[in-house]
């Protein structure tokens, strides 16, 4: 939405020895090549076990006999017990010295409940081993400090900046075409050539409302400001002649006031020449980003954007609210996003069970986010016992929501 115009920003060797000497260099080569097979092999299961971890959310080890494992977790942390292969999961038993600290099911599925030291032993016919769990308090917060879909990075140069105390930290790149906005802070030598934070915009539909090109400042900030059109923008702050950084337009200067179809454009054209984003992403700005921040407006693909694109999400068409605003009084405020058909179940020995029927997911404005569930746990349906699953999703807002859901498989 283009605002109203304002004035303030790369000898010889006989045969015998030259035939041995060729067949030392043979060995020597095949040799160095079984290393390195062997260990590309091992760097493969090296990573297919460490994307697995990540896939499901837990960690992952194998339990060796005569071999003491220990594992330094956090509550809250899911860990998977596998058996070697040659040990059927069926005929082992898992056991817990204290399961008000670590609690293990009957697949070795554990979780890190409390702070302290559990041993988590596994038995079978001809096996037995032992893992020792030291628990930690878990001292990360269950939500961000912002709802926001920027991407974030290297946050400890970012750190080593901010504690000097200077404020001419940051610079902001705008780039036209992929409606993405990157800002920067500077490496050991001055220059604004670390990225920081990725956020996503809407710049001009073309024409007459076309995004100007060119290297600018901020020039003035004020927390609302009229645009054309009889709307109003939250949070701007404008670096050259009429050409704004903006939250996406209200009708009138209250926050309940969002114009919602507009909300849904981000991503893509939608301005008449201004920069339109998240209320949480202009609120940043202007909270760092002081008058005189170097502003540049470019017009490249996508690889002009180190950090990538973040998401825009869709609200409803009926909401008046942007999500990412933390004013009280906002529907959105402390949502989380939610996992709907994982109710603790119990089925019969042999029972086909599959974890995700029945199963879905929804971010905070509902939109439906169901692929993104991942799951830690395995029933094993011919072995009765309990089961633990863990359901755990994180919408675009990096909002992560985790239920565990106890499986009873009856004799």
């Amino acid at each position: 939405m283009k605002p109203m115009k304002v004035m303030r920003y790369g000898s010889k060797y006989r045969y015998g020895q030259s035939h041995t000497k060729n067949n030392i260099i043979k060995i020597a080569v095949i040799a160095g090549a079984v290393v390195l097979l062997a260990a590309a092999v091992a760097l493969i299961f090296f990573l297919r076990a460490n994307r697995s971890a990540e896939d499901n959310g837990a960690l992952n080890l194998e339990m060796s006999e005569g071999k003491a494992s220990q594992m330094a977790v956090k509550t809250g942390d899911i860990c998977m017990l596998s058996m070697p292969s040659a040990i059927d999961m069926k005929e082992v038993v898992f056991t817990s010295s204290d399961p008000t600290i670590v609690r293990v099911d009957d697949a070795g599925h554990t979780d890190a409940l409390s702070v302290g030291t559990a041993v988590v032993t596994a038995s079978a016919r001809n096996f037995s081993a032992q893992c020792e769990f030291t628990v930690s308090e878990n001292t990360e917060p269950d939500r961000p400090d912002e709802v926001t879909t920027a991407i974030k990075a290297n946050e400890e140069a970012l750190a080593a900046n901010v504690a000097t105390g200077r404020r001419d930290i940051y610079s902001i790149t705008v780039n036209r075409r992929t409606n993405t906005v990157t800002v920067y802070t500077k490496d050991d030598s001055g220059n604004f050539t670390v990225p920081v934070r990725a956020m996503v915009c809407s710049c001009g539909k073309g024409g007459e409302f076309t995004t100007i090109t060119g290297d600018f400042s901020i020039y003035f900030q004020e927390p609302w400001h009229p645009l054309y059109d009889d709307v109003y923008g939250m949070f701007v702050s404008g670096f050259k002649d009429d050409f704004l950084f903006h939250s996406v337009p209200y009708t009138v200067t209250r926050h309940d006031a969002l114009k919602a179809d507009e909300f849904n454009k981000l991503g893509e054209p939608a301005s008449q020449g201004c920069v339109r984003m998240m209320v949480s992403d202009v609120y940043w700005i202007m909270k760092n980003c002081d008058v005189d921040t170097p502003v540049r407006v470019i017009d490249a693909d996508a690889g002009s954007d180190p950090l990538g694109k973040p998401a825009a999400v869709k609200i409803p068409a009926d909401a008046v609210w942007d999500p990412t605003d933390d004013t009280e009084g906002n529907p959105y405020l402390g949502k989380m996003p939610t996992l709907a058909g994982t109710d603790d179940v119990q089925i019969n020995k042999g029972e086909r069970f599959e974890p995700m029927t029945g199963v879905s997911a929804a971010d905070i404005c509902g939109n439906d986010i169901t692929d993104r569930v991942k799951v830690a746990g395995v029933v094993i349906s011919d072995k009765p016992g309990v089961y633990n699953l863990t359901y755990t999703v994180t919408d675009d807002f990096h909002l992560k929501t985790r239920v565990t859901r106890t499986v009873t498989v009856a004799e």
